[in-house]
């Protein structure tokens, strides 16, 4: 492994231990069961406050707000850096006190920064009367909120004097409670920033989904779709797990709202799933592995599905492990294809790298491993910013490596071309000189002339010959064909005899040249001729190489009947084929488009080839490997 992949591993590594570190840093000790803040003048604007907290479980979620407040209750002091519980089926009661040692009243916001808590209850006393009560979560129409935020954000009002706080949290998916205290003017300036640095991440995702997509449609590459509904899954799983979609886009749809984390969790892993494996080209690498990341695709379909119907606390539990599983295995899949000298891998193997790391940050934090701080919080979203620019440069690299592969092998086409003017030129030359030379002997080598032009005559033949015959097949060309058919459909014009077109080209044909190489196309192409060849023996049928992939046969005095048997048969037989390409068995298919009808004056061949086209036209739009013939043209002495 280079040294540029070794520095990217200790990259990530620094960044998974920075995470460790700033979160097991300066854990503060237990506080008593009813822990005291104090605000005054100094206090700062924003005040985290998890190292204030007391907790208490409520295992069956039916303690009252009274029931907890008793002092018979066993309320712990926060033994954790952060109060991340994980998911849990249990409901959780907070409880901290506000101490305002200033003598006039103070206004201040609780922020619990997680959208995505079902039920929040704020209780603010003092002096053991209620003062203040909220109900909030992802369960309640976001109008219902006090503050418009995608946030649940709670106002008080603090007189002098200390002031109780209990919140009860209970939630199908994580109990999360770092809990913020803000002075109303820095929270609105800090909310402005955030919003900020929300709008810069939604939109390069937003620019790199739209210019990717304009690459799709000069490309048709289907890889571009892959990353885009990756891309996309991730925007709209990043936007609903803070709060935004529901905020801004669907703020009335509660159902849908709490089961779209799940939703769009299974498609980015099916969306992953679909790319590495058509990226890293696993089918043609290792059948155990390509089977494997289907299988991880076809799991990630149903969980797609299952999120839709089955229970929440369930699904996102599974869901969450799945993006580690899918994680892990396209890490793995990427290196193990770089290392096996796929050069097009590294930039991929470089940004799952990232995304492996930021998303195992997050998911181990989901699960109450992690406590939330910014790495934390914020890990996923730097990896897949990570991996979605980089992702973009190994689709660029992929384009790039294969413009290379065209360019070289046009190179030695060009040269092959050039070599075979040249020798063609050489040829006609030399015949002139054998001309001039002749004619200054005439008069006294007549029979030496004689023995010339018979030399000349079979020179002509050969060049007449290979004017008429494809380089790399060694049948007839489009030059040949040509001529032929305007030959064949004058003299069906006069006889009136039917005349039938057999359009034909192999199915998939650049997937063969992009897996095995133009050299192996080559190979395919020589073989199918000669197989061909065997095949059109009848006098005066013609076989040629119409373009490309494409061949053509031309059938005289063949009815349509005739013409689709000769095709049918033609299909079955190319499907049987086995092409030994290095040391490997290819087989391929064909797609027809079959043609007849009788000439008269109001047709010509082109009619007769375009038809033919058009069939096989339809023949590739109906799943190819198949014969599809155009409807009989009649022509006005046969409509009685």
């Amino acid at each position: 492994m280079t040294r540029k992949v070794f520095s990217c591993w200790v990259g990530a590594l620094l960044l998974a231990c920075s995470a460790l570190i700033s979160a097991w840093a300066d854990t503060p000790p237990s506080g008593s069961a009813f822990p005291t803040f104090a605000i005054t003048d100094a206090t700062p604007t924003r005040v985290e406050l998890s190292v204030y907290l007391a907790y208490l479980e409520d295992p069956d979620r039916k303690l009252t707000l009274e029931q907890a407040s008793s002092p018979t209750q066993a309320w712990k002091g926060m033994d954790r850096t952060s109060p991340n519980f994980g998911f849990t089926d249990k409901a959780y009661w907070f409880r901290f006190a506000l101490d305002n040692r200033s003598d006039k009243p103070q206004q201040r916001l609780l922020e619990l920064p997680r959208a995505f808590i079902d039920d929040v209850r704020l209780f603010h006393l003092q002096d053991g009367q209620l003062q203040t009560k909220y109900a909030l979560g992802d369960e309640q129409p976001f109008a219902q909120r006090v503050v418009q935020h995608q946030n649940l954000v709670m106002p008080l009002t603090l007189a002098p004097g200390v002031h109780q706080i209990y919140l009860r949290m209970a939630s199908s998916g994580t109990i999360e409670a770092p809990l913020r205290l803000w002075e109303p003017a820095a929270f609105y300036a800090a909310a402005g920033q955030e919003h900020l640095l929300a709008g810069a991440i939604l939109g390069m995702l937003v620019v790199m989904i739209v210019y990717n997509l304009f690459i799709y449609f000069f490309t048709r590459d289907i890889n571009y779709l892959y990353y885009i509904a990756f891309v996309a899954s991730y925007l709209l799983f990043w936007s609903t797990l803070w709060g935004y979609t529901f905020a801004y886009v669907w703020p009335h749809e509660i159902r849908w709202n709490s089961i779209a984390v799940p939703v769009f969790i299974a498609s980015a892993c099916l969306s992953a799933c679909l790319f590495a494996d058509n990226f890293l080209k696993l089918r043609h690498f290792s059948q155990p592995v390509h089977r494997a990341v289907v299988g991880l695709a076809w799991a990630s379909g149903l969980l797609l599905i299952g999120s839709f119907v089955l229970p929440y606390q369930f699904i996102i539990r599974v869901n969450s492990a799945m993006i580690l599983v899918v994680s892990v295995v396209a890490l793995v899949c990427g290196y193990w294809r770089w290392w096996a000298g796929a050069r097009f891998a590294r930039f991929y193997c470089l940004s799952w790298t990232s995304v492996f790391v930021g998303v195992s940050i997050l998911t181990i934090g989901k699960f109450g491993l992690l406590p939330s701080n910014f790495w934390t919080d914020n890990a996923s979203q730097i990896g897949v910013l990570l991996l979605v620019l980089m992702l973009s440069l190994t689709l660029a690299d992929r384009i790039n490596t294969d413009r290379s592969l065209r360019i070289n092998a046009q190179a030695v086409a060009l040269a092959h071309a050039q070599k075979a003017r040249a020798s063609q030129k050489a040829q006609i030359e030399a015949t002139a000189l054998a001309n001039r030379e002749l004619e200054s002997r005439v008069q006294e080598r007549t029979n030496a002339l004689n023995e010339a032009l018979e030399k000349l005559q079979t020179v002509n033949a050969q060049l007449q010959h290979l004017s008429n015959t494809d380089s790399l097949t060694q049948v007839n060309n489009r030059a040949y064909f040509d001529e032929a058919l305007l030959t064949e459909h004058k003299r069906a014009n006069r006889q009136k005899q039917p005349l039938a077109l057999l359009l034909f080209d192999i199915d998939h044909f650049k997937s063969i040249n992009d897996t095995w190489g133009h050299p192996a196309g080559d190979a395919c192409l020589r073989h199918l001729a000669d197989f061909l060849r065997s095949k059109v023996q009848r006098a005066g049928d013609v076989l040629a190489r119409y373009g490309g992939e494409e061949f053509v046969v031309l059938l005289i005095n063949s009815t349509l009947g005739d013409a689709l048997d000769v095709a049918e048969e033609l299909r079955s037989d190319i499907a049987a084929l086995e092409i030994p390409i290095e040391g490997h068995t290819l087989r391929i298919t064909a797609s027809f488009g079959v043609a007849s009808a009788i000439p008269t004056s109001m047709t010509s061949a082109a009619t007769l080839v375009a038809d033919a086209d058009k069939a096989l036209y339809e023949a590739k739009h109906h799943g190819r490997n198949c014969v599809r013939a155009a409807p009989p043209r009649i022509g006005p002495q046969q409509t009685s």
